[in-house]
């Protein structure tokens, strides 16, 4: 049977970090958050790092609106919030109201506080090899991978999913790594071709936010599943993977709740203060030619 990955002493050592780095920072910090609607996981999230918020002495500044809120709006304060000194990093929760507002509204942030590394400077960035800012889920991710030791060099790794902020960031920095990589999605399942590309994969990364998607028999025996989504079945928080069958022939597999989703919010703050850190390094240098 394999191993149902225990991340208490990860998430401690983590936690001890974003301390140390909070304690570097002597000034007034704030962290704005924009909810747009109200999606269930959205509200999870922004009450998980309220409290995480609260520990830290970070001001937790939530900006809710109606999803009938207007573009120029948002547009507005985003502006407000980049000339704001006392924010490090503003983040968007998703979904929001229009799809094709996100283009819009992530390329509003300011590339130094856009923590979530989700505005089109980052993700270029990220393209080339030089991210400035990566997505705290994909960090978490990336982490997990670390700690386990695996050499991903040649590996057969498959994402199921391709999101802006985890799957096609985290894709580039797989490949990096020179994984080799398949991403599958939506049509991949509907052409029923989503089993052939799992059975082949020594490493499963899933983040579709589909309870218990992922059957046994279509993954790999002592291939690692890292289940990244997070969803509500019969009242109860579980992943895209049928946990309880798949252990039984994987080497290790991450666990929801407690896996992926409990290091986001650490790397989210660990960002927020490197980005705090970048501007008043700027702002030291441009002192110091005056």
């Amino acid at each position: 049977m394999g191993e149902v990955l225990d991340l208490t002493s990860l998430r401690s050592q983590l936690f001890s970090q974003v301390e140390k780095e909070r304690k570097k920072i002597k000034k007034r910090i704030a962290l704005a958050s924009f909810c747009i609607g109200e999606d269930a996981s959205s509200l999870l999230y922004i009450s998980i790092q309220k409290k995480l918020a609260q520990k830290l002495g970070v001001e937790y500044k939530l900006y809710s609106f109606s999803s009938g809120v207007s573009f120029a709006k948002i547009a507005k304060l985003l502006a407000s919030l980049n000339k704001d000194s006392t924010v490090g990093g503003i983040i968007i929760h998703r979904p929001l109201p229009k799809k094709k507002w996100e283009a819009g509204i992530f390329s509003l942030i300011s590339p130094y506080k856009d923590i979530e590394g989700i505005t089109p400077y980052n993700l270029g960035r990220t393209m080339l090899g030089t991210p400035l800012f990566i997505p705290p889920t994909v960090l978490s991710i990336l982490r997990i991978l670390e700690e386990l030791k695996i050499d991903l060099y040649g590996k057969d790794v498959v994402l199921v999913g391709f999101s802006p902020h985890i799957g096609k960031p985290l894709s580039v920095l797989l490949l990096d790594k020179l994984a080799t990589l398949s991403i599958t999605h939506i049509a991949t399942y509907k052409r029923k071709k989503l089993p052939f590309y799992l059975r082949r994969a020594d490493i499963v990364i899933s983040s579709v936010g589909k309870p218990r998607f992922l059957k046994e028999e279509w993954i790999k025996r002592g291939a690692v599943v890292i289940d990244v989504g997070i969803s509500s079945l019969k009242g109860r928080i579980c992943g895209d993977v049928d946990t309880e069958n798949v252990k039984r022939k994987v080497s290790f597999i991450t666990p929801v709740p407690g896996g992926v989703g409990s290091l986001t919010p650490l790397y989210l703050f660990l960002n927020l203060f490197k980005a705090y850190r970048m501007r008043e390094d700027e702002f030291s240098a441009e002192a110091g030619k005056q």
